[in-house]
């Protein structure tokens, strides 16, 4: 999320969240480390250097499974988004009908992809995914407040979906928000379904909360424990 607050400008923003959100996994220190290198070979305007197309900057760059020739055809596909749809938000709201789910899959067939090419970003209808990176971004570029952007305001607060990683979904479980043994697009509603039975209007409100403080900081496990009562701030 801190990448976010490197820019003023809009696209920058946008850019810099998208890219943010879509490497999230893996070990955190490591994923900033790339982050870190990205931005910088991108310059001053992430979006500037998008719609220049010229990817010699990128020479060499790869994050775990993504490799140079992958990174460098996905930036060829946002600048084909900022050049066709005039930014990422622009193109999610093209094909946003109440479903965030939905979107995310629609706006697939309309990029140049082909095949399995690039489905780590731009996914194909898989049932059982949370989305939890596609999630994370849309939280970023919807709500509004000291750490998320709340640059789109084509769509309401009430209607995000929690981008459910193991650390969440175990504090679901512990709090028996859901049942349901592995994180998947069923257990991300219900722990929605629970958060918005707390805030309706903004469900998503205490997802860092939860997340760092109570699923990092206090080493949720999934289940109830004596010590819960010294380290986690729900049953303190």
């Amino acid at each position: 999320m801190e990448f976010l607050h490197r820019y003023n400008e809009r696209g920058d923003k946008e850019i810099a969240g998208f890219f943010a959100s879509q490497f999230a996994y893996g070990k955190i220190e490591v994923m900033k480390r790339f982050l870190r290198d990205l931005f910088e070979r991108m310059g001053d305007s992430p979006e500037q250097f998008i719609r220049a197309g010229n990817w010699k900057a990128l020479s060499g760059l790869y994050y775990r499974f993504q490799k140079s020739d992958e990174i460098t055809l996905l930036f060829g596909v946002m600048k084909y988004i900022y050049n066709e749809y005039g930014g990422l938000g622009e193109l999610y709201e093209a094909y946003y009908k109440g479903d965030t789910r939905k979107a995310i899959w629609s706006l697939r067939d309309h990029l140049p992809v082909e095949g399995d090419t690039l489905t780590f970003f731009f996914p194909k209808p898989l049932l059982a995914s949370p989305l939890k990176r596609w999630h994370l971004f849309l939280r970023w570029m919807v709500r509004k407040d000291e750490i998320d952007a709340g640059l789109w305001g084509f769509m309401d607060r009430q209607d995000l979906v929690v981008p459910l990683d193991t650390h969440l979904f175990k504090v679901g479980r512990c709090c028996g928000w859901t049942k349901r043994r592995s994180p998947s697009w069923n257990a991300a509603h219900e722990i929605t379904d629970a958060l918005k039975r707390a805030c309706p209007e903004d469900p998503l409100k205490y997802d860092v909360l939860l997340c760092h403080k109570v699923g990092i900081s206090a080493g949720c496990t999934g289940n109830k424990r004596p010590e819960c009562a010294e380290k986690c701030i729900l049953v303190q």
